[in-house]
């Protein structure tokens, strides 16, 4: 993959291509998200070049929807690649273009993976999507796409599922693929398991599509010890997405965030209680909303140490918006996120519905601010 991405990143700095094909992944640029932009990325740029004249001049890139001083925040990517032997010089990171002026000089398409809704600074990007892979559940009222705009969106645990389906389908072509490039199998594999927890009852993540795309996976890497290997792949990105000892609680903030108009939601691999033991914690909130001009944070914390636990709390610069919210996620039934309170000090819950994620929380916060 390393060679892909050099010689991605040599013409995009030459200039000397006609038509731009971007894959975006969402801005939180978690595991699943950075995975899927780069190997379908790499798959398209590979397909493109079996199938292409010379007289084609497109270029396929990925781009890391995250600063480049930022990476080191995403503590199981950048574990991942390295392991991977991917170098942090060759990727593309969000401040290293101008997407802006990119679009008006060159044709250009955009494909999102893990994500169909543009985040606002990403919205004059709108007309040029053509492609959506997603896996969260389909927001209507956010799609303003072009008519005739192709998408896969299906509810499954990782959206690195659904690019090794979208690969798959090409069958011989897919299988050669992953048979020259057996990093863009493994790596697949690697985040199907975090995403799945190994395919865990209690976290109630994974589909029949996931465990398919994993067992297909481990044929093309010929995986020998299944269940061993699984387990070992899970503890391993497990250590690397929970060393979060040398952040600070302003770092942690941004480590996996999503902003929804003014709604900051920060997701920790720590629990919500633990984070906000940390010295200046609530100071690095009230900044971090200020910052992003927001008035309401909801802090949503897992730790997987002695069994899965999960907590979130309310913190907003308006008590009486931040009641409204708490109440509201309290009576919110699709699904219940059987929140139970804990705290007098902030609005803070343990969260009784394990398997209830950020994916859960969002369409509850999109009708939150719709009734507003």
């Amino acid at each position: 993959m390393n060679e892909y991405l050099s010689e991605t990143l040599r013409k995009m700095n030459s200039h000397n291509f006609t038509t731009l094909n971007i894959v975006i992944g969402n801005e939180s640029c978690d595991l699943d998200s950075a995975i899927s932009s780069l190997v379908y990325a790499s798959f398209l740029d590979w397909s493109y070049d079996k199938s292409s004249n010379e007289n084609d001049n497109s270029i396929f890139i990925s781009m890391l929807d995250v600063d480049r001083c930022d990476f080191a925040l995403k503590t199981e990517v950048a574990f991942c690649l390295k392991e991977c032997g991917i170098l942090e010089s060759n990727l593309i990171f969000r401040d290293d273009v101008d997407l802006q002026e990119l679009v008006t000089t060159y044709q250009t398409n955009v494909i999102l993976v893990d994500h169909h809704v543009l985040s606002k600074r990403l919205q004059f990007l709108t007309p040029y999507v053509y492609d959506i892979i997603d896996h969260r559940p389909l927001d209507k009222t956010q799609w303003k796409y072009r008519d005739g705009v192709r998408s896969f969106i299906v509810t499954v645990g990782s959206c690195c599922t659904l690019v090794t389906q979208r690969i798959q389908e090409h069958g011989l072509v897919g299988d050669t693929f992953f048979k020259e490039y057996p990093v863009c199998a493994d790596i697949l594999h690697d985040v199907i398991i975090l995403d799945t927890v190994n395919f865990s009852k209690e976290v109630n993540k994974a589909t029949p599509l996931d465990e398919d795309s994993a067992v297909y996976l481990e044929r093309m890497i010929q995986l020998e010890d299944i269940q061993q290997g699984r387990q070992s792949k899970l503890d391993r990105l497990l250590r690397a997405r929970s060393d979060v000892t040398s952040l600070t609680p302003s770092q942690l903030l941004r480590k996996d965030l999503k902003i929804l108009e003014d709604i900051f939601v920060p997701s920790f691999p720590i629990l919500v209680k633990e984070f906000l033991q940390k010295p200046q914690a609530f100071e690095a909130v009230n900044e971090a909303l200020t910052l992003r001009s927001c008035n309401l944070a909801v802090l949503l914390g897992m730790d997987l140490n002695e069994g899965l636990k999960r907590d979130v709390a309310v913190i907003s610069s308006c008590p009486e918006r931040g009641d409204k919210l708490a109440k509201f996620l309290q009576e919110w039934s699709s699904p219940p996120l059987q929140l139970e309170p804990e705290s007098d000090q902030c609005l803070y819950f343990k969260q009784l519905n394990l398997a209830a994620s950020r994916k859960q929380y969002m369409p509850a916060l999109n009708e939150f601010l719709i009734k507003k």
